[in-house]
């Protein structure tokens, strides 16, 4: 288990070096276009054209990194009110289920991206962040059943929460 969360840990500094240089890049995109446009009447529309991909990325890097500590919306309205082993049971269910959902959309990003390649050409190679969000978000899915229903296994105390560090 311990070297499951260290993949996780691991995966999680990739993606906060990931989000500071793709937020670092479209800020420099976006001032360089406008700069550009005001000042010399220069534009490279093909830059500005990344701000969106640039987007995307950063909210599927940040979103595994919020399902990671756990600050993605949840609807727990009724497990406020069951017992301890049945939160951890639902939790272990939700995450499987979330496993499952992820993998299915694993494979089928493989022709998105593949489709993408031959519509736009070295360009589509930019919707390659779909697989490797489902597959990240998978891993942390089966990472996080794991550890719900090995919760009950383990004596109190013996588990160590993951780490959640912010930017």
């Amino acid at each position: 288990m311990n070297a499951l969360r260290r993949i996780d840990a691991l995966l999680a500094a990739g993606e906060r070096i990931l989000v500071v240089a793709l937020f670092a890049a479209l800020v420099s995109i976006i001032v360089f276009t406008i700069a550009g446009r005001n000042l010399f009447h220069y534009s490279r529309p093909e830059l500005l054209e990344l701000s969106p991909v640039f987007v995307l990325w950063l909210a599927l890097a940040g979103g595994s990194l919020a399902l990671r500590d756990g600050r993605h919306i949840r609807l727990e309205v009724l497990l406020r009110y069951a017992p301890p082993k049945g939160r951890r049971w639902a939790a272990g269910i939700v995450n499987a289920f979330g496993a499952v959902v992820m993998t299915v959309l694993f494979l089928a990003s493989f022709s998105f991206v593949r489709n993408d390649v031959a519509i736009f050409g070295s360009r589509g190679w930019l919707s390659v962040i779909f697989p490797i969000f489902f597959s990240v978000c998978s891993f942390r899915f089966v990472l996080q059943m794991l550890e719900a229903v090995l919760a009950e296994k383990q004596p109190p105390g013996s588990r160590t929460a993951p780490e959640t560090n912010g930017l």
